[in-house]
């Protein structure tokens, strides 16, 4: 396995609002947050986040959040109840379920080996 991640599904689609909330949680309760530049051409370059006031708009937004020498990455687009996590499958690394756990709205969080209950989502139109 080359990454372990998760899909968080949530009780309401993601907003301007919804996304400060959680950059705001993050902020808080891990040691860094990055983000992946906006536009095709700035490749996987990352700028540091350090508050809510520094988010680079567009509707499909991914972060890096940084705990210790562990990270993920958090993909995540306005107008849709699901994030998905992502990270290396070191031994003791919880942050792809960590980053999802404390957001307001979590109705569910489905393992990215779950492919019955990913068709499902996918066949609802919600990944």
């Amino acid at each position: 396995m080359l990454t372990k991640g998760y899909f968080g599904l949530f009780e309401r689609p993601f907003d301007k609002d919804r996304v400060r909330q959680a950059v705001a949680l993050w902020l808080e309760q891990f040691g860094g947050l990055e983000q992946v530049c906006p536009g095709p051409e700035s490749g996987n370059a990352t700028l540091t986040i350090r508050s809510q006031e520094e988010i680079f708009w567009e509707d499909h937004l991914q972060f890096r959040v940084i705990a210790g020498e562990a990270f993920c990455w958090v993909y995540l687009s306005l107008g849709r109840v699901v994030i998905e996590t992502s990270s290396l499958p070191q031994e003791g690394n919880t942050l792809a379920l960590d980053v999802l756990v404390d957001l307001p709205g979590l109705l569910e969080v489905i393992d990215e080996r779950n492919d019955k209950r990913l068709d499902q989502l996918e066949a609802e139109g919600l990944i």
